[in-house]
């Protein structure tokens, strides 16, 4: 994967994992390693750190301390939500 100089290493290490998840490269629930994430991506492990931070913010990834990151499963309230902000992002994004 080659790195955008646009963007923050953390965020672009972030956008990496939430494509993994999304195409279930990581499965829900799994844990995502550190050291694992860092040495595919050829970085350091403060970046990758950060990155699960981002994630977490996003409710994607869960921090279990001493343990790590782990993928968060998906409720049916938790897509509800995420539909209810898409519908409102689209409708704003067709009015302009």
């Amino acid at each position: 994967m080659g790195f955008s100089l646009s963007k923050n290493l953390s965020d672009q290490i972030a956008d990496h994992l939430i494509d993994k998840v999304i195409r279930f490269d990581i499965a829900p629930g799994e844990r995502i390693y550190e050291q694992k994430v860092a040495e595919e991506m050829g970085v350091s492990r403060s970046p990758v750190r950060e990155a699960f931070r981002i994630l977490e913010k996003t409710g994607l990834v869960e921090l279990v301390p001493r343990c790590g990151a782990r993928v968060t499963g998906l409720s049916k309230k938790s897509i509800e939500s995420y539909c209810d902000v898409f519908a409102l992002l689209f409708g704003h994004v067709v009015r302009r």
